[in-house]
């Protein structure tokens, strides 16, 4: 339990990270930001595919900033839940290390919210137990 627990709090504290990166980029950058022009025969499907298009952006920059702060923490998700994924007796090492900090970028990026909720709902447990505990 306590395995799960220092996982899902990682995983948060890296979400948060890189949400935080990737809105102050969005604010930065010029493409992340685009405002939709009026033009005199813009159509709608122009729009759908702009905003289409900033989100993809988006989300690709945030699984970016995700991989990166993994890398910058050295963090192996599927170390920490004990499992040996395929990639991890590959060599050289850093294709192994690479392919770990990409997964934890796309479980960040992707799996946020997630994370934020289990973590919430494990210190919940966490704290009902511990209040079962003291009332015997």
């Amino acid at each position: 339990m306590d395995d799960l627990m220092q996982f899902l709090a990682i995983m948060a504290a890296l979400s948060t990270g890189a949400q935080a990166v990737t809105q102050q980029m969005k604010k930065r950058i010029v493409f992340l930001h685009m405002q939709a022009k009026a033009k005199p025969n813009d159509s709608k499907w122009d729009e759908v595919y702009e905003e289409t298009l900033r989100r993809v952006n988006i989300q690709f920059l945030a699984g970016v900033n995700g991989t990166a702060l993994a890398a910058l923490a050295q963090v192996h998700p599927m170390q920490m839940l004990k499992m040996n994924p395929i990639w991890s007796g590959t060599t050289p090492p850093i294709v192994s290390n690479s392919l770990d900090y990409v997964s934890a970028g796309v479980l960040v990026a992707y799996g946020g919210p997630w994370f934020h909720d289990l973590l919430g709902l494990l210190r919940e447990y966490k704290v009902q137990l511990r209040g079962v505990a003291k009332a015997k």
